[in-house]
């Protein structure tokens, strides 16, 4: 590790952002999203949703309590199993 990175120190709390194309209703994707984190175990509560100016995607933001860098692999990667998901941050 060099002296820019940062090693990060679990537990954590965080918000994360998950962008999604708005071709499903909004209750369907936010039930997808939730279904991921717990399936990962992951304690969360849904903070906000915001379209994009065109209208063609949506940001949800969770809070989210993740326990180990392990835990916090396999919900990016379980979000990335989720088709309409663009990315998550």
């Amino acid at each position: 590790m060099n002296e820019k990175e940062e090693k990060l120190i679990f537990p954590q709390n965080f918000d994360i952002k998950v962008i999604v194309a708005a071709v499903i209703p909004i209750e369907e994707s936010k039930a997808n999203i939730s279904r991921v984190f717990s399936e990962c175990h992951a304690v969360h509560s849904f903070v906000s949703a915001r379209a994009s100016a065109k209208g063609s995607y949506i940001t949800y933001t969770y809070n989210i309590d993740i326990e180990s860098q392990e835990q916090m692999n396999a919900v990016y990667e379980a979000l990335k199993q989720v088709p309409e998901i663009k990315f998550a941050l």
